[in-house]
């Protein structure tokens, strides 16, 4: 209950921010959890005096970008943690009532600075989202917070983020501009990145695995998604379509719909995307990457393409582990409502991987997703079926079973295709 929570306790206050949307609880002066030798380079202390300026910074630098006046927004409430890890992901909850909503954010005290104002901008786009109640959760899609955010940190002459001054810091080091400035080229960064390594495909930003968001793959993740959204922007009435998007995704099951419906006049399906992607690419680093791939390479692309991932629980109480299922696992257990949408994804997927696909492998990636089209088109018809009197209603047993049959064909002949283990050569025994 944050109303508990906002009690005074010692060495504690609350504060709120000029418009009053934002009110944050936590320590007035926090400290490093790994004292000053321990301390890591990336993080900054914050209190609530700081994270309210910087929430509104936030929030108002976006609806900027975005063409939108300051608009009055749902409360918002940060809860700033001085034992929680800055490593930990930064939850955000989100309370419906009878005609507005409620967002709570909970945050370490030690936080590294893209981080914060991610998080700042994912509750900001909820916000934006939420004009209206509904039952459903909205899902913002992890590019347009990531590129966001990444596209305000590179503006520049903004100062975003707002520190607590550390123990014998002055009041003049309290303001922090987390970024490089940059003369007027806010893609600078992002072009010597993607010059040096693989930008990610369209279904790859799309669809992130975990792998996806590790390591140097999620700097990479970050540098797509930031020329992602500077390009979205860049299209006529670039800004109005996001709004719209934004507003939209409420409406729809997934965002790709909502995407597809404001950017229809662009693109006739995902797959238009992905091309539009490929030539942005091109002409941001004068490099095309799009070549074919080797059969090698492609059979291993189409077997991870198959692959769905998914978490696991051993039981209640363990936290998920990160698995991957097959497709015809999810066609035999996956409730029809989320297969639906995730093999609508993998088709638009195979018609991507198209593109680069050597000929020996397109009437297996034709054949993948006409088993799924046949198989979501039908099992739509039978879950909408209404029997008339001494109609029965067609047994969804069969109609999966056939399904997995065909699925596991194609997976036998595709393996036949797979390269020979390479056995390396014993080493030589020592002579004596």
């Amino acid at each position: 209950d944050i109303n508990r929570l906002l009690k005074p306790r010692a060495g504690y206050k609350t504060a709120s921010s000029r418009s009053g949307q934002f009110v944050a609880h936590g320590p007035m002066l926090p400290k490093r959890r790994g004292g000053i030798l321990d301390a890591n380079a990336n993080t900054i202390l914050i209190a609530p005096d700081h994270v309210v300026v910087t929430a509104e910074r936030v929030r108002n630098a976006l609806l900027g970008r975005l063409g939108l006046p300051t608009l009055p927004g749902s409360r918002v409430k940060l809860r700033l943690e001085p034992t929680m890890s800055y490593k930990a992901a930064v939850r955000v909850v989100t309370e419906r009532h009878f005609n507005s909503y409620t967002y709570e954010l909970m945050l370490s005290s030690e936080i590294e600075a893209d981080k914060l104002v991610r998080a700042l901008v994912q509750v900001t786009l909820l916000d934006l989202a939420n004009r209206k109640p509904q039952l459903r959760d909205t899902e913002i899609p992890l590019w347009l917070t990531v590129g966001f955010t990444q596209l305000l940190l590179s503006q520049p002459d903004l100062v975003l983020v707002l520190r607590q001054p550390e123990q014998g810091g002055r009041e003049m080091a309290m303001e922090e501009v987390v970024k490089n400035v940059r003369r007027h080229d806010t893609l600078a960064g992002v072009r010597v990145r993607l010059r040096r390594r693989r930008a990610f495909d369209f279904s790859e930003i799309a669809m992130p695995s975990s792998a996806h968001l590790r390591g140097e793959n999620w700097r990479d993740f970050q540098a797509c998604s930031h020329l992602l959204v500077d390009r979205l922007l860049a299209v006529r009435a670039g800004r109005v379509r996001l709004q719209n998007m934004i507003r939209q995704l409420p409406d729809n099951m997934n965002w790709q719909t909502s995407f597809l419906k404001v950017y229809g006049d662009f693109f006739a399906d995902m797959l238009g995307v992905e091309k539009w992607w490929a030539v942005t690419i091109v002409q941001l680093t004068g490099q095309n990457q799009y070549q074919n791939w080797t059969l090698s390479e492609a059979v291993e692309k189409l077997e991870n393409l198959l692959k769905l991932p998914a978490e696991v629980r051993l039981n209640d109480a363990d936290s998920p582990l990160e698995a991957e299922v097959t497709l015809q696992q999810a066609i035999r257990g996956w409730d029809f409502a989320v297969q639906k949408q995730t093999l609508e994804m993998k088709v638009n997927q195979l018609l991507i991987a198209r593109m680069k696909m050597p000929r020996q492998l397109l009437p297996f990636v034709n054949e993948y997703g006409r088993i799924l089209q046949n198989y979501v088109a039908t099992r739509q018809r039978v879950e909408s079926f209404k029997p008339r009197r001494g109609q029965a209603r067609p047994r969804l047993a069969s109609m999966v079973d056939e399904a997995v049959r065909q699925l596991d064909s194609v997976d036998r002949r595709l393996v036949l295709f797979k390269p020979a283990p390479t056995l390396s050569a014993p080493a030589a025994l020592p002579q004596n």
